[in-house]
């Protein structure tokens, strides 16, 4: 997954307030509980010496997103009184969370983009008319977005409608504006579903292109809860455990690459030394991660060939969170992230790393070879 959503928080500079908050509507008094929260909030906020106008700019849109129906999170981080991004989140965290730091903690909300893989949903499902039992027209709803994160923050839903006893003939037009959605989003697949012969029926007018890439759900999905994404529950069982395609395909480049020993990285302090260099093209990450609170304070190299890396102490590797500095460091240095259950590809400390580059030893090494 790209991170570049995420460099507009960097450019203010610190220092940050971030807070993940449950902001669920599924609860008996939804309203009175998120008061609750901004209170809990602001205290813990002001006890961790924050300013009080960025605490003023958290608490003001802490659960504003009530148009959201469901269990669903909140992601906030703000500096020097104004918020520089807020997002919902597919799933609420496990407890609030509210820090203020040097360095935003943006990996819970990053992770919670995984697998980031793009689709378009469609459904058909049936108008009955006021005289007659069976539907006398069909409606296509169909919708694009990106996996799990549009499943709270949904696009567009569109929506074509013709008569059901022409359906098998006339569903061509809806297939085409579908297929056409898909090509302009740069969707990988798409998801059917709905009422079964009129579904099939528009699967056989998608071009032979995304028929290779067509999920049939077995739901209607239809309506849609407020704020939800179109066929979400089919969604989320078609790509449970997936990955996208070039994220499946650097996958396998770790592990050609990991077996070679050159080229990939594994572990906390080797992951830590790409980033600093600004080798690292991909960050691979397990959840649940298991890291230390706080990075130390790593001594000066006596290593010439480590001369050159004073520079990305701006990178974040002080004394901090370790999640954060991370990320951080992936951000700023144009790194993208994949996220993979460890069962499919367990790694040293839950990271590891494809790099851009060989490194200054590496690279002197072959430089000797080449002089021989």
């Amino acid at each position: 997954m790209e991170l570049a959503f995420l460099n507009a928080v960097y450019a203010s500079g610190g220092p940050y307030v971030c807070a993940y908050l449950d902001t669920s509507r599924d609860t008996a008094q939804p309203d009175r509980e998120m008061a609750h929260r901004r209170r809990r909030v602001r205290v813990t906020l002001a006890e961790q010496g924050a300013d009080p106008a960025t605490v003023d700019a958290v608490v003001a849109v802490a659960g504003r997103d009530r148009e959201i129906a469901g269990r669903h999170g909140q992601a906030i981080v703000a500096s020097r009184g104004r918020v520089v991004l807020t997002e919902e989140l597919p799933e609420p965290p496990r407890r609030d969370e509210a820090a203020f730091t040097a360095l935003p903690d943006l990996l819970p909300l990053a992770v919670q983009h995984a697998p980031d893989i793009g689709y378009v949903a469609a459904t058909v499902h049936g108008r009955p008319r006021p005289e007659a039992a069976l539907p006398g027209e069909l409606e296509v709803a169909f919708q694009a977005g990106t996996w799990p994160s549009s499943a709270v923050a949904p696009g567009v839903c569109h929506r074509v409608r013709g008569p059901a006893g022409c359906w098998h003939d006339g569903a061509g037009p809806a297939a085409d504006r579908i297929c056409d959605l898909a090509r302009r989003t740069g969707a990988e697949t798409i998801v059917l579903g709905g009422v079964a012969w009129a579904r099939d029926a528009l699967a056989d007018h998608l071009s032979v292109r995304w028929r290779k890439r067509l999920v049939t759900g077995c739901g209607n999905g239809h309506p849609v809860p407020e704020g939800r994404a179109l066929m979400e529950h089919d969604l989320a069982a078609a790509f449970q455990g997936q990955l996208r395609l070039a994220d499946r395909a650097r996958l396998d480049l770790f592990r050609a690459r990991r077996t070679s020993r050159h080229g990939a990285v594994e572990g906390l302090p080797d992951v830590v030394t790409a980033l600093r260099r600004a080798q690292v093209g991909t960050v691979l990450l397990n959840v649940p991660l298991g890291l230390p609170d706080r990075l130390p304070v790593s001594a000066p190299s006596p290593d010439p060939a480590d001369a050159d890396l004073e520079p990305y102490g701006a990178l974040g590797f002080h004394a901090g969170p370790a999640r954060a500095a991370l990320l951080g460091a992936a951000v700023r240095t144009g790194a993208e992230l994949v996220v993979v259950p460890q069962r499919q590809l367990p790694l040293a400390d839950g990271l590891g790393a494809l790099l851009r580059y060989a490194g200054p030893e590496r690279t002197a090494y072959f430089t000797r070879l080449l002089r021989r």
